[in-house]
């Protein structure tokens, strides 16, 4: 496949790929520019575009503290736009943002658990406007980063197919028999046309298929905006219900995306509605690539890929302890998000099943930001998990909070990965 993936590529990628600075994608950068080097024939001219940043509105983190009168923050020390936070967004106006919804509304039966260890979640903060993905390998089309209310975006243009895959250091298999991925996704369709809306697709290979524009051994889509399939090519496409086509029939609106596997056991979720469930998915996925036919264009943020999902009874048998990066968080603050609501659910079945269970919820950061926002933000976060979960019915004698900041790292904190994996919730058997 490296051949292919490569051929598609240009001198231009190079500058593209010069925004990667940590340890480990220095080395992907190494390797692209050799193969670059060693098969860019041809010049290619692209426009540059006109997008601009735009300016973050302040916001304000009562409870943590961590947002001062300067728009600067724990974790974002310079009051630049809104970073990835824990596989999420948010901007600074978080109030007003319209990929949210009250837990109680669209999420209130949402059972997705995201995976505990994540895999890729490129960010996206860092990237120039109107330039090519870091992280994403462009195999057809158009796509650039662009500045989208106060955050940055991946868009994918209209006028062709476009189809990306993301950049991995081993591109053939770095999906295991157990993984997540989610991601928001907006398209740019006419209002009047939302039935005839540019398909999206994610297609999945197995790691020998060298063929990126094949059927893979099955793929997920969004169909004309009332269809979906998860399953081999063509054998198995369902209507969504109406009340999912009405939120999809809503223009300048994210919509969450996401997916499960577990060997041949698949569930897909829009929002906090699942419209996909089989098992029957061929096993032996290692990859996958994203695609859209061109049509009109797509915005796309929040890219996370996760993997794993371990038994947390068996965790606090040997270990004392479970992770989870499921607890969701708004940017700089403690504010729950939603899409937690299957992971809340997860811990309260597992506490209401084992009555003695008596947990201190730690809080962690990764190290953007001072020490002091930090530890106050992981304190706050803490306390907002154990008052969900008492809000759950969970008794409060149960629970004990503390926050560590970022100063107890289980990875490094030089690459996107490594500070996503940085920022968890720690549930400790007392």
């Amino acid at each position: 496949m490296k051949s292919i993936l490569f051929s598609f590529l240009s001198p231009l990628l190079v500058l593209g790929f010069c925004l990667v600075t940590s340890s480990a994608e220095a080395q992907l950068l190494k390797r692209v520019k050799e193969e670059v080097k060693n098969r860019a024939e041809n010049k290619v001219d692209r426009d540059v575009g006109n997008a601009t940043e735009s300016t973050m509105n302040k916001a304000v983190d009562k409870a943590a503290g961590a947002i001062k009168d300067d728009g600067k923050s724990a974790e974002n020390p310079a009051g630049s736009p809104a970073r990835e936070e824990q596989g999420t967004v948010a901007t600074a106006d978080s109030e007003n943002a319209v990929s949210r919804l009250p837990m109680s509304e669209e999420y209130q039966n949402y059972d997705f658990v995201p995976g505990d260890r994540i895999i890729f979640q490129p960010d996206l903060s860092k990237e120039a406007d109107a330039e090519l993905p870091a992280r994403f390998i462009i195999l057809r089309g158009n796509a650039e980063i662009q500045s989208y209310e106060g955050e940055k975006i991946l868009h994918l243009g209209k006028g062709g197919y476009v189809t990306l895959a993301p950049l991995m250091e081993n591109e053939n298999h770095y999906l295991p028999e157990q993984f997540t991925i989610e991601f928001d996704l907006m398209w740019e369709n006419p209002k009047e046309i939302f039935e005839s809306f540019n398909q999206f697709k994610l297609y999945f290979f197995t790691p020998e298929d060298a063929n990126p524009y094949g059927y893979g051994l099955y793929e997920f889509d969004i169909i004309d905006n009332t269809k979906t399939a998860f399953s081999a090519q063509g054998s198995s496409v369902t209507a969504v219900s109406e009340e999912v086509k009405n939120r999809l029939n809503t223009n300048g609106q994210w919509h969450h995306i996401a997916l499960y596997v577990r060997q041949n056991i698949g569930k897909a979720y829009i929002g906090g509605t699942r419209v996909q469930a089989t098992n029957n998915l061929p096993r032996g996925a290692g990859k996958l690539v994203l695609q859209s036919d061109g049509r009109y264009g797509y915005k796309i943020k929040n890219f996370r890929i996760a993997g794993g999902g371990d038994d947390k009874y068996q965790k606090i048998v040997t270990e004392g302890r479970f992770v989870t990066h499921r607890m969701l968080f708004d940017v700089n603050q403690a504010t729950i998000r939603p899409e937690s609501t299957g992971a809340l659910k997860e811990i309260v079945k597992l506490m209401q099943e084992y009555g003695d269970l008596k947990f201190e919820i730690q809080g962690h950061t990764d190290s953007d930001g001072s020490a002091e926002n930090n530890l106050k933000l992981s304190e706050a976060r803490a306390a907002a998990v154990q008052e969900k979960l008492i809000s759950l019915g969970i008794d409060a004698d149960r629970l004990t909070t503390k926050g560590f900041g970022a100063s107890q790292p289980i990875d490094n904190n030089d690459h996107p990965e490594g500070k996503a994996n940085n920022r968890r919730v720690e549930f400790v058997k007392l």
